[in-house]
């Protein structure tokens, strides 16, 4: 699987074959590569190249380096982490505001609910009611719970997203989610009992308005869900002496629009020079 690469840019080309045979399934989540040493005479570099290479890798998301007697160089799923990273430095570089992130996410949440409603049925709809009532099951344990809360109410958004059937959707939306959570609602959102109440109250009006196939419903809901907790957060961030859970109206406000459902590679070696 491993062989020789050029001294000349070797790094690169070390990066580009293990890239490439996980990509192509030659190396699966959870495999664990070779030791050093003998990647080392495998790829015939320098420590200080693979090293090098490794450390690359590992930025990218695509491996794992692990220490101790169990350690090792290990396959890791491609998921959103590395590029929710990537987005908070944007954020950050950017000068990017809450609400021009919430802008973003209403019409992500929108899009993605939207269709989730048109492709929803009884079987599609298990993974989304099994994620809703653990997200219930949690609140029914108040505070306490909190993060295991917003991490379930991040849960119910993403089966929604799966059930949209659109990877890059879902891809998208986890990596703002991943991002949103870390640097704003767990600094703003308020921990309260109001407000695990409110978001378990709107999830269930989303989640209803899908498997009705209520699209525009589940659509404006998704909207006013992002849209409220925004509000919330602001107030929150504005300083002590002000309640988030006042200004955020009833979801009863959003009248029902019926919606008929629709039917719906290998490493090889380079040569030296």
């Amino acid at each position: 699987m491993f062989t020789k690469v050029r001294q000349v840019r070797a790094f690169e080309s070390i990066i580009q074959q293990v890239e490439a045979a996980i990509l192509k399934g030659n190396l699966a989540v959870g495999d664990r590569l070779p030791p050093e040493r003998e990647l080392q005479g495998l790829l015939d570099v320098s420590r200080n190249t693979l090293r090098e290479s490794l450390r690359v890798l590992e930025q990218k998301g695509l491996i794992e380096v692990r220490k101790g007697n169990r350690g090792g160089i290990f396959v890791k799923e491609i998921n959103a982490d590395s590029m929710a990273e990537s987005l908070g430095l944007f954020v950050q570089s950017q000068r990017i505001t809450m609400e021009q992130i919430s802008e973003f996410r209403q019409d992500l949440e929108g899009l993605v609910t939207h269709r989730a409603a048109l492709q929803a049925d009884s079987k599609r709809m298990s993974d989304v009611d099994r994620r809703l009532e653990k997200a219930e099951e949690l609140a029914r344990k108040g505070p306490s719970q909190w993060d295991a809360f917003m991490q379930a109410d991040r849960d119910v958004h993403l089966a929604l997203a799966r059930l949209a059937g659109n990877p890059l959707h879902h891809f998208f939306l986890e990596t703002v989610h991943t991002n949103f959570h870390r640097y704003h609602i767990h600094a703003y959102l308020p921990r309260d009992e109001a407000t695990i109440q409110i978001t378990l109250s709107e999830l269930k009006a989303i989640v209803r308005a899908v498997s009705r196939g209520e699209a525009e419903r589940a659509e404006a809901l998704a909207r006013e869900h992002v849209r409220r907790a925004t509000e919330a957060m602001k107030q929150a961030s504005a300083g002590p002496g002000k309640t988030a859970a006042a200004s955020r109206p009833s979801i009863k406000r959003l009248k029902s629009k019926p919606h008929p459902p629709s039917a719906s590679g290998t490493l090889t070696k380079r040569r030296q020079p």
